[in-house]
């Protein structure tokens, strides 16, 4: 019983250095301008590299994700509201099909 209990407090032990190591350091990182160019960036592209693939395949037609992708894509540039890029992009992408 003794070594479940050492053994559980070791690996919270190793959990929690990892989320609370990044508050020690963050004063040293905020002071680089690159670095905070940087991590503003980040869950944009974690976003799109968790989303994007799923998009071409969604609908089982290669060729209709492609072009509600540049429908979307094409909308959001000219930052149309999130509303409007959504309903013209399953419109056109329900016309293809």
């Amino acid at each position: 019983m003794n070594d479940y209990i050492i053994i559980i407090l070791l690996m919270s032990i190793v959990t929690l250095v990892p989320r609370i190591l990044p508050f020690f350091i963050s004063e040293k990182l905020t002071s680089n301008s690159f670095l905070k160019r940087f991590f503003k960036y980040i869950p944009y592209s974690i976003l799109g590299m968790l989303i994007i693939p799923d998009i071409f395949y969604s609908t089982g037609n290669v060729v209709s994700g492609i072009i509600g992708f540049i429908t979307a894509f094409i909308l959001s540039f000219l930052k149309m509201n999130s509303i409007i890029v959504i309903f013209f992009t399953v419109l056109i992408v329900y016309l293809i099909q």
